[in-house]
């Protein structure tokens, strides 16, 4: 049995022995969760100030070592921890008994002055104290502290109490979103909220969750993307609009992969596809060295620079350099057999030509592409929402941020000719009735609203934990989630 929690039988001879404590306390007339400490400061407040100066801190108990008279213990709170002594004959003697009750894990509320130990410890000698919080279960074993990958991801609570790096990534996400929105406001965006239930999702190749609204008695679907109803505020006269918003796709475990995730996508009138360039590159760069302190970061063994201006691939050449000209290959069933050649095993008859596309180069290409880079020129067949290129129809106006063999950013010159929307949706449509199940969906409103005319147009998207996981070196996805889905268990 892995050291991370104690067997089922032991756990529950703790929590027993745990409320027997509490009911001691209340039977003391002490009330073990007050409402609040009033006064308190956090531990890196306390830290900073002289000794012999009066503190008043707050935190859980997470080392506890009794002598006598004497006892020493570890509070942590949010800012960091701080080492308290209680004596006897300090606080004494009815209010040091309390201690026999108190346990790791509690949380307790101390008020007294700073000093120095032997051993050149900053501590604080408590005069008064007030146990603020009774835990019933153990903290995980102090010195291996979580192993067990499945506790760490489920019980996301206890990684953070044995490892407070793990609380330190979720701050460090919530400075590097704040980034974002800022860089953003500060260019002119407004930042807008769109509908999470969508009759019909679109903007995205994935498969979505459905859900029933029981009023309305209707089958909606959890969004895929933020992109159509962006699109239609774009129709209506605003000009520039960005969202962070959470998305849900019915899609594959991975370590890159999530199946609600929060997404960023923002949208600019009148801009072409070199501002989009542009302005992503001084995005990336303004969110990376405000969050890190520098462009220059490590993903494993490789090293990212996101030094602007970035280099550029060409999707066509990337292709021919794994042998494969894609214009001697205009259908799906000139591509196939080359798709299984490159041991493809979902590639099968009825599978379109850009899902066959894709497939390759996310297998053969993708992975070996490791600098900062944006890679452009991809063909029509992948991109049903972006403009052709004007002197290759086969082409779109079509840019994605790639690094560490992933994307971490995709970004098209809109696509606002709605005959030429209303081609590709059908297009799309045959190939969902033909069993792919992350075409796009036919959206007539979408296509209504194209019709009253919407400017030339440039947007861009990016999974903001996908991202956030390469920039902090974390093996998996899941490292960044507060919570990510796991199955209930039984």
């Amino acid at each position: 049995m892995a050291p991370d929690e104690p067997s089922a039988s032991r756990l529950e001879e703790i929590r027993a022995g745990r409320i027997q404590k509490l009911a001691k306390l209340r039977e003391l007339g002490i009330d073990p969760y007050p409402t609040t400490f009033a006064g308190r400061e956090d531990t890196a407040a306390a830290r900073e100030k002289p000794i012999d100066t009066p503190v008043r801190i707050a935190g859980r108990i997470v080392l506890w070592r009794r002598h006598g008279g004497s006892t020493f213990a570890q509070l942590r709170d949010e800012s960091g921890q701080l080492q308290i002594q209680l004596r006897r004959d300090v606080v004494g003697e009815e209010k040091y008994e309390l201690i026999k009750l108190l346990d790791i894990g509690d949380f307790l509320g101390v008020s007294g002055k700073l000093f120095t130990t032997k051993t050149g410890e900053l501590t604080v000698g408590v005069e008064e104290f007030s146990i603020l919080t009774k835990a019933l279960r153990p903290l995980p074993e102090k010195w291996h502290g979580l192993t067990d990958p499945e506790i760490i991801v489920r019980k996301r609570h206890l990684a953070m109490i044995a490892d407070p790096s793990v609380a330190e990534v979720l701050k460090q996400r919530a400075g590097f979103v704040r980034r974002m929105r800022t860089f953003l406001d500060g260019e002119g965006f407004i930042e807008v909220a769109t509908p999470v239930l969508e009759s019909v999702p679109g903007g995205a190749d994935a498969e979505p969750f459905t859900t029933h609204h029981n009023s309305l008695d209707t089958d909606f679907y959890l969004r895929i993307s933020l992109e159509l109803a962006h699109k239609r505020l774009i129709v209506g006269g605003l000009e520039r609009v960005y969202e962070i918003g959470r998305v849900f796709r019915n899609e594959g475990l991975s370590r890159e992969h999530l199946q609600d995730y929060d997404l960023l996508e923002f949208y600019w009138a009148y801009a072409d596809l070199e501002a989009l360039k542009q302005l992503v590159q001084r995005f990336y760069a303004s969110i990376i060295e405000g969050t890190f302190g520098t462009l220059k970061l490590r993903y494993g063994d490789d090293e990212l620079d996101f030094t602007p201006p970035w280099p550029e691939s060409d999707y066509f050449d990337l292709f021919r350099g794994i042998g494969i000209d894609l214009p001697e290959y205009p259908t799906a069933e000139a591509l196939l057999p080359i798709a299984q050649k490159h041991g493809l095993r979902e590639a099968a008859p009825g599978i379109g030509r850009g899902r066959l596309i894709d497939m390759i180069y996310k297998k053969e290409i993708r992975p070996t592409l490791i600098r900062p880079q944006f890679l452009v020129g991809h063909p029509v067949d992948i991109s049903p929402l972006a403009k052709r290129e004007a002197d290759d129809p086969s082409r779109v106006q079509r840019l994605q941020v790639l690094m560490a063999g992933s994307e971490v950013g995709n970004g098209f010159a809109e696509l606002n000719d709605p005959l030429d929307q209303r081609e590709r949706f059908e297009e799309q449509q045959r190939l969902r009735e033909g069993g792919d199940k992350e075409a796009h969906m036919f959206d007539e409103e979408f296509l209504e609203a194209l019709e009253y005319g919407m400017p030339p147009t440039a947007g861009f998207g990016v999974s903001i934990e996908r991202f956030f996981m390469y920039l902090t070196n974390s093996p998996s996805i899941r490292d960044v989630v507060a919570f990510p889905l796991t199955r209930p268990l039984e």
